[in-house]
């Protein structure tokens, strides 16, 4: 008690003593941080004046234009003013050293240096790293403060240099006491000079220890010669990059704490010496007075506790007022021992009878309080040794307030059943509960019994009847030997046996005999031996028909292991069968001819290239394609298409009976396959497949004459797989269709080259127009009267990288297979647009580019023809400075789209020039309808010129037609005088012409136009 009583006065006296401690630590290092802090305020004094020198040299040098390059005479005397200066120098934009007032100035340059580059992006002044002047060639700190001129423009750099030699001997000549260090340190904690002096360390980096432990403004540090110091660091400068000079010093405290610490432990000791002292002596005073009562006290309840009497003799306690009180619990203990056992055997006998049940008891109030549990608890999640003891704790919330509800009424003395279910983290159990109510008022017997396996047995039955009365499955119940106890509706169903009709007969009223004796003996072995059989049967219906089903056997043993049931399941597989054949033949073989598919094709190449064993016998093949079998579907429709590929797949196979097989792998494809063939006989089938195509064909009233081409391969010459073997054969076809249809030709290997080269020229163009490596030449266009150039015609060149310039010829057609002649066509506009720009600055407005329009750009929707409209208005040019070369055969075409379009740049202003007059369908009609205003005689009429000539008339007469219609001629290809002179006399009015000028890049062209614009003939 009396320690209990001391104990805040002993806290008291510690915290005081703490308190006196810390007091004496605290002004130590109050001390210790004014002499740093003096010693700080020195250093930055020193670095206020570089700066405040830095600024006034910069304001001097803003008075002048340009960086001097020889420093003011005043350099010297602020060196000479300040002691702490090693150099002073003037840095022009570019980091070369301009003059300084020590060391070297030529071939240096500090455009590397951090401090230059943040003197150039800043008005303040940079502070540098560590470093080896270039200029002093020795280690320095550098500062630089940018250099304006009269305009504010930065001219150069100012920059002042602190030897750290001069820097290490001023802090060492302050008075310091023993046992100081300090060090100033840059941004990368690099030492510029150290207290006491110790050159080994400049530019070595700040020992670790001592830069995390100043994350505060002080802190004590001992070293390894147990030296404490205290710690004070504080930031001399720091530049708005971040970059500062910090000051570390560390004044001694080690006599200090230890006269402290001495202090305090004498303290410390003197008082828990006079504290030990006391607590004995009043220790003995209550071991006398209380401690031996109690513990005789203890002994006796301890012997009541474990049910023995304590002895008077030995345990009666020495205390009067504790013997009193021991003998009142004596005769309280006797009465309660012996009602005790008499309750307990009552209690062991009820819980043996309960736990032996098993069901689970509860005993409740009508508020759902349980005060009492019992029997074989079960419950998931639930134990008896719960501790919040409600019926909810048992099960659950909503089932406590279902029982709560049909709890019986306090009059009544039957009983109420009632079932619900618990789910725990596995599975979900049934219970059904029993309330019986008790003689005492408001409360209930609860009995809980699991009726989970009843429920899942009841389910599994009910659930068995379904599948077993439902199921597509036939099922036959049978004894170990075969004999049918019973069958599903399914069975009947399959087999066309009733139930009644195959009843305690054998299985085998369904046997085929299609099976041997060793298939059944085989099966009743595996039967036998494992308990199950599985597979494919061929078993009899009652009307004889034969039906394939996947029949699986199990046998159910018995609790000796001996088989008394066999479970027989099986599926009718014949729909199936049939229905897969179905889908294989569909798969693998043309609908309409009943031929073979592509899909076979492959597959029957494939196994006839394994059988390809020379040269001599060859694997041939022959492509097939019916010539304008889309005019037929066109004109008369798909019906009578399908009828014609019937004849042709019928007349192929009359004329090539010694083919392996026929295949039809495309709409109006056949490939014809021959193996070991003789190379002389492959000519001859090829004709006569063709003379069996080429006589008429009817259907239903309509008269067809067809012809085909054919293209010839072979293996291994032309193949050597399936794919390779085709794409000959296609090859071939194609250059059969080329030459003039109706015939027949064999691969050769140049035509695979070609194929390569179209692909590789087809990936080169879509990358040439990704890497924009196209580009417009122009070819003059003269006045035949004076050889004045009026326009000029745009030509598209394809600038190779490796090939150089590729004819537009070569690359044209592809572009319009592959539409990428709309992208080509875009470019070529936007190209003239820029180009006319360029002429009406140097030239008149009325200039025309000739640019040539593809049938693709008019008839593909997004195309782009449909901008040039606004893209003419953007560049403000006139529509009349574009004329659109097309050709005759767009003016017939009679696509909607393409005649709307060609109207529409008609009527937008723009011009029409109708390419290559003569060659194709000159109708004049649409000369007139389409408002045509120039036509270009094609290069051919004008190559064999000559007086008397039928070409010059022929070009005669076009000039007069056209001037009749109020059209101008402009005749391409004129290379010699006498073609010039003739065509000028026949009225010809414009030229265009290598007589003239080659087409030419747009710099040449614009260099012809601004020099002159008459054409110098040679």
């Amino acid at each position: 008690m009396l320690i209990l009583f001391s104990i805040p006065g002993v806290a008291v006296i510690i915290f005081t003593l703490l308190l006196e401690r810390n007091y004496s630590i605290k002004q130590s290092e109050l001390q210790a941080t004014n002499i740093a802090n003096r010693f700080s305020l020195q250093q930055k004094n020193m670095l206020d004046d570089i700066e405040r020198l830095a600024r006034y040299i910069a304001q001097q040098e803003s008075k002048h234009d340009e960086l001097l390059t020889t420093c003011p005479n005043y350099f010297e005397l602020f060196k000479s003013l300040y002691n702490n200066v090693a150099n002073i120098g003037m840095i022009d934009l570019q980091g070369n050293v301009s003059c300084v007032t020590s060391g070297q100035v030529t071939n240096i340059n500090i455009a590397d240096r951090d401090y230059f580059k943040n003197a150039l992006n800043s008005d303040m002044l940079s502070v540098g790293y560590f470093q080896l002047d270039r200029s002093l060639q020795t280690t320095t700190v550098n500062f630089a403060l940018s250099l304006k001129n009269t305009t504010g423009v930065t001219k150069g750099v100012i920059v002042i240099v602190i030897a750290l030699d001069w820097w290490n001997a001023a802090i060492n000549e302050i008075n310091l006491p023993d046992g100081s260090l300090v060090a100033i340190v840059d941004s990368n904690t690099k030492i510029l000079a150290h207290y006491p002096k110790n050159t080994a360390l400049i530019g070595n980096s700040i020992a670790q220890n001592y830069v995390e432990s100043m994350q505060a403004d002080s802190h004590f540090i001992t070293d390894e010669q147990g030296v404490t110091r205290i710690f004070s660091r504080s930031t001399l400068y720091n530049d708005p990059h971040n970059n500062n000079l910090d000051i570390y010093i560390g004044l001694p405290v080690t006599d200090v704490l230890a006269q402290i610490n001495h202090n305090f432990i004498i303290s410390l000791t003197v008082f828990i010496t006079f504290l030990l002292l006391l607590t004995f002596i009043a220790y003995k005073l209550l071991k006398v007075s209380i401690f031996t009562p109690i513990n005789h006290l203890t002994k006796a309840t301890d012997s009541l506790a474990n049910g023995v009497m304590p002895s008077e003799q030995n345990d009666t306690p020495n205390s009067p007022e504790l013997k009193v009180l021991y003998q009142r619990f004596k005769i309280m203990a006797e009465t309660r021992l012996a009602t005790e056992a008499n309750l307990k055997n009552k209690h062991d006998e009820l819980t043996s009878l309960l736990s032996a049940l098993p069901d689970s008891y509860l005993k409740i109030n009508n508020k759902g309080e349980v005060s009492n549990i019992g029997g074989s608890f079960n419950i998931p999640g639930v134990t008896q040794s719960v501790n919040n003891l409600t019926l909810a704790s048992f099960v659950t919330e909503r089932n406590a307030q279902l029982i709560l509800n049909n709890l019986p009424t306090s009059t009544s003395n039957n009983s109420n059943n009632l079932e619900f279910t618990l789910q725990s983290q596995t599975d979900i159990k049934n219970f059904e509960a029993r309330i019986n109510p008790m003689q005492t008022n408001h409360e209930f017997v609860v009995v809980l019994r699991d009726i989970t396996q009843r429920k899942q047995n009841e389910e599994a039955l009910h659930l068995a009847a379904l599948v077993y009365g439902n199921s597509s499955e036939g099922m036959a119940i049978t004894d170990e030997n075969g004999i049918i106890f019973d069958v599903n509706p399914a069975f009947s169903k399959t087999t066309l046996f009733s139930k009644e009709e195959v009843i305690n007969k054998t299985i085998s009223v369904l046997s085929s005999d299609k099976h041997d004796k060793t298939f059944y003996q085989a099966l009743w072995a595996e039967l036998t031996s494992t308990g199950r059989w599985q597979g494919e049967i061929i078993n009899r219906r009652k009307n004889g028909e034969l039906y394939v089903e996947w029949l699986t056997i199990d046998t159910v043993y018995d609790d000796n292991n001996m088989p008394v049931r066999r479970i027989a399941i099986f599926t009718d597989l014949t729909e199936k069968k049939q229905a897969d054949a179905l889908i294989w033949k569909q798969a693998h073989f043309d609908h309409l001819t009943d031929l073979p598919n592509r899909l076979e094709l492959k597959k029957r190449l494939n196994e006839c290239f394994t059988r390809v064993e020379n040269n001599a016998e060859q694997l041939v093949i022959m492509l097939l394609d019916i010539d304008h079998f889309k005019d037929v579907n066109d004109t008369l429709g798909h019906h009578y298409g399908d009828a014609l590929l019937k004849f042709v797949s019928q007349r192929i196979l009359e004329s090539a009976k010694n083919a392996e097989f026929v295949a039809r792998i495309g709409g109006d494809e056949f490939v014809i396959v021959f193996s070991k063939i003789k190379e002389q006989h492959i000519k001859q089938i090829a004709e006569n497949i063709l003379l069996s195509l080429s006589s008429a064909i009817y259907i239903e009233n309509e008269e067809l004459f067809i012809s085909a081409s054919i293209g010839i391969a072979s293996a291994p010459n032309d193949g050597e797989n399936t794919e390779q073997l085709l794409k000959a054969a296609d090859q071939a076809m194609y250059k059969a269709k080329v030459n003039g249809r109706n015939g027949f030709e064999f691969f050769s290997h140049d035509m695979r080259e070609k194929a390569q080269m179209r692909m590789l020229l087809l990936k080169e163009l879509r990358t040439a127009i990704e890497l924009e490596q196209f580009e417009l030449f122009y070819q003059p266009i003269v006045c035949l009267k004076d050889l004045h150039v009026h326009k000029a015609e745009g030509l598209i060149r394809w600038r190779h990288p490796e090939k150089g310039l590729i004819s537009p010829a070569d690359f044209i057609p592809l572009a319009e297979e592959t539409r990428q002649i709309n992208i080509l066509g875009q470019f070529v506009f936007s190209q003239a647009l820029q180009t006319l720009n360029d002429i009406k600055a140097h030239i008149t407005n009325d200039f025309q580019l000739s640019v040539n329009v593809s049938p693709i750009q008019l008839s593909t929707p997004d195309s782009g023809i449909d901008e040039w409209g606004a893209m003419l208005n953007a560049a403000n040019l006139p529509a009349s400075s574009i004329v659109a070369e097309i050709t005759e055969g767009l003016m017939v075409n009679p696509e909607a789209l393409t005649q709307s379009r060609l109207k529409a740049l008609v009527q937008s202003g723009m011009q029409l020039a109708l390419d290559d007059f003569g060659t194709g369908y000159s109708s004049l009609a649409y000369l007139q309808e389409m408002d045509t205003d120039y036509l270009k005689i094609d290069k051919r009429f004008v190559d064999n010129i000559n007086k008397g000539s039928q070409e010059l008339v022929l070009c005669e007469t076009i000039i007069v037609m056209a001037h009749q219609l109020g059209l101008k001629v402009i005749a391409e290809g004129i290379e010699t005088k006498q073609q010039m002179q003739l065509l000028l006399e026949a009225g010809c009015d414009y030229g265009q012409g290598y007589l003239f000028s080659k087409p030419l890049p747009k710099e040449q062209f614009m260099s012809l136009l601004t020099t002159s614009q008459i054409i110098a003939l040679k």
